[in-house]
């Protein structure tokens, strides 16, 4: 059976930052977000019925976990202490992405738990101000990460040595506003977004084979508009991606990763989609509005066949104004954590989707979800590996680089 694969991409607001985010004011704005960021998983699950009602029986909030900074590195100004936008595991290992005081910084999980700091400040480029990783992934050259402003484009052969990637792929991309990654039997891709002169949004691809020479894709701004590419998941075949064109969600596939066709989707207007992953052949992609309008609920779209045709999906909404922060998809179906309700009281929510189904449901997780729960960090990143559903979500990300680790019922 093919692999799994999801990925997600959001633009980046820096502590103390203002007004829209980054990229915004254009025909397709970030999500909106309540602190916090984005997500990416990747790998096959193999899960065990009896690990699965294990896993059930202890989920809520497991552990709050230390993750290191750069020893002797001063935090930047107006970066938080900690992001944890993405998760991925592959060749026995799982990586976390996102920044430490302002830095890009990678971290592998042990057999304890913990969480170590692999990437060292030598391993980063040169940059003027913040920057984070905003994904990870695995493919049949090793692993890549990248993140923003930059854009940020690091390789490892082993997930513990790190170097900026190869060639000109960083000088490339120019003055991307968000990235996203996904690897496959097809080799690498990354997404970009740009602004364009008139207040538009263009998407900037390249596909690599070996993660040292990169070609930019064609057709991906073939029809007229903005159009902004925000996830991209690899396939059996290739690879599909969603985003927006012209203030509606909108994918696109390929076959080659350089030659891609765009697929208007149904969904509401001034909306995008942020989140994108795969079981085989059948694709699920979650989104929200695109700040345009009075705004947009959080929505979730499917395919099952690769991208070819889609659908809505019935995604239960605890509240006006829920925003979906992090989907991944395991051996059976899909899991989503969201966000709701206010600055001051926000909630979580958790949502599974059956292999098969197009019906969303709630998943009630003692000490996350619901009422009386009190405040909970947002998830801002999901993993799933054979032991059950990991989430992260910073604690305080402003003043320190402690993250809630939640255990979430399986798919």
């Amino acid at each position: 059976m093919a692999g799994r694969y999801a990925a997600r991409a959001d633009s980046h607001r820096l502590a103390g930052q203002q007004g829209p985010l980054p990229g915004a004011g254009r025909a397709g704005r970030d999500r909106p977000r309540r602190g916090g960021h984005h997500h990416l998983a990747h790998g096959p699950v193999r899960q065990h019925a009896a690990a699965c009602a294990a896993a059930q029986q202890r989920t809520g909030i497991e552990a709050t976990t230390s993750f290191a900074g750069y020893a002797g590195q001063p935090a930047l100004p107006g970066a938080p202490r900690l992001e944890v936008n993405a998760i991925a595991s592959a060749q026995g290992q799982r990586l976390a992405a996102g920044s430490a005081d302002g830095y890009p910084a990678i971290w592998r999980q042990d057999t304890g738990g913990t969480w170590t700091l692999v990437t060292s400040p030598g391993d980063l480029p040169t940059r003027p101000g913040p920057a984070t990783l905003t994904g990870v992934t695995y493919g049949p050259a090793g692993w890549l990460a990248v993140g923003v402003p930059g854009p940020v484009i690091l390789t490892s052969a082993n997930g513990t040595t790190w170097r900026p990637a190869a060639g000109n792929i960083a000088e490339n991309l120019g003055k991307i506003s968000t990235v996203s990654a996904a690897a496959g039997p097809h080799g690498y891709v990354i997404l970009g977004k740009l602004a364009i002169q008139g207040g538009g949004c263009a998407a900037d691809v390249w596909w690599s084979a070996d993660l040292t020479s990169w070609t930019r894709a064609h057709d991906v701004n073939g029809t007229e508009g903005s159009s902004q590419t925000l996830a991209v998941a690899a396939l059996a075949d290739g690879f599909v991606s969603a985003g927006s064109h012209n203030g509606r969600p909108a994918a696109w596939v390929t076959s080659d990763g350089t030659t891609w066709r765009t697929i208007d989707l149904p969904g509401p207007a001034d909306a995008q989609l942020n989140q994108i992953a795969v079981i085989g052949t059948r694709v699920v992609a979650t989104g929200g509005s695109d700040g345009q309008g009075d705004g947009t609920a959080a929505f979730a779209v499917s395919s099952p066949d690769g991208g070819a045709t889609w659908q809505q999906a019935d995604l239960a909404l605890p509240a006006p104004g829920t925003v979906v922060t992090a989907l991944a998809a395991g051996q059976r179906g899909w899991i989503a954590a969201g966000q709701y309700g206010t600055p001051g009281q926000p909630r979580v929510v958790v949502w599974k989707l059956a292999s098969g189904k197009n019906t969303w449901a709630q998943a009630r997780v003692s000490g996350i979800t619901g009422s009386g729960t009190g405040t909970t960090p947002e998830i801002t990143a999901l993993a799933v590996s054979r032991d059950g559903v990991t989430g992260i979500g910073p604690v305080a990300p402003a003043t320190s680089r402690q993250a809630a680790v939640f255990t979430l019922p399986a798919p």
